[in-house]
């Protein structure tokens, strides 16, 4: 997704002489113009949809995500079309009174919702931390489609 984001149609990548990993994936080498040596590249991946959870947005998809944003800024940049939930969602007001905050631009998103505690099991910090009691018992439904279903349907009546 790297590539993806950077609009490139391929990443090299260090880590895999010696692995079956190369071969395994079909990864091929390029030599690299500046120091000669064969590097393998991977083809970039573009995915049709991102879909972040976002602490903040306003209406014209603008987002903030406070503390690490992981690798959603890559997803955003990487996919055709990005769908935002956010716990809360604010005026354009707000976002043009601190642009500094916004971590995804509106230009990448079609699609924006309020859903407060979006995240969960998973954390949105400092919103709400990690619920492992709730991580453990998806783990445990999502083996079979029906048991996913029943998480599904009483996470979410």
């Amino acid at each position: 997704m790297q590539a993806a984001s950077l609009g490139i149609p391929f990443q090299p990548i260090r880590g895999l002489r010696g692995t079956d990993v190369a071969k395994a994936g079909g990864f091929v080498t390029v030599r690299d113009p500046y120091s000669g040596e064969e590097v393998y590249v991977i083809p970039r991946i573009r995915p049709d949809w991102a879909v972040l959870h976002v602490h903040e947005a306003d209406e014209q998809g603008n987002a903030r995500i406070y503390g690490s944003p992981g690798y959603d800024l890559v997803m955003a940049e990487a996919a055709a079309r990005v769908i935002l939930t956010a716990e809360r969602i604010l005026p354009a007001e707000e976002f043009a009174a601190h642009p500094e905050l916004t971590k995804v631009p509106g230009l990448f998103v079609s699609a924006i919702v309020r859903v407060p505690g979006g995240a969960s099991p998973c954390a949105c910090m400092p919103d709400y931390d990690v619920d492992a009691a709730g991580i453990g018992s998806y783990l445990d439904s999502a083996e079979s489609e029906a048991g996913l279903r029943v998480y599904l349907e009483r996470v979410n009546p």
